[in-house]
């Protein structure tokens, strides 16, 4: 019973997280898990990591005002749709980039409205880009 208490209760904060996100951001991320008052979402591409990583925490703030247990902070971690794992022996850092990778890297670019994270998230995707194998 405890089981499908808390799974309920992550159900709700999931809710709570995706109104509060923008529609293209929603569709991208979330919540794992909440652990010391810390809120853990997941996001499926790095991009979509970055630009929860850049909200985070305006939503630690609003999230707070909503819940009875305050979030202290929102730790966010990658985790692909397609649930790849990095080939045995590498680090998850020495993944071979995909198309579904390059492709949410320019959609975040062309939906993000702040300036700087404009830019942070164009300097990401040519870096990203210029390292693909032809």
């Amino acid at each position: 019973m405890q089981l499908l208490a808390r799974a309920r209760v992550l159900a709700a904060l999931d809710r709570q997280l995706k109104h509060l996100l923008e529609v293209p951001l929603r569709d991208h991320c979330q919540v794992l898990a909440l652990h010391d008052r810390q809120l853990v979402v997941a996001a499926d591409s790095p991009a979509w990591a970055a630009r929860l990583r850049f909200h985070s925490p305006q939503l630690a703030r609003k999230l707070s005002r909503d819940l009875p247990v305050p979030v202290r902070s929102v730790r966010i971690r990658v985790l692909p749709v397609s649930g790849e794992a990095p080939p045995a022996g590498h680090p998850a850092t020495v993944r071979r980039r995909g198309p579904e990778g390059k492709r949410a890297l320019l959609q975040a670019v062309q939906t993000v409205s702040d300036p700087e994270l404009k830019t942070a998230l164009r300097n990401l995707a040519s870096h990203y880009l210029a390292r693909e194998d032809p």
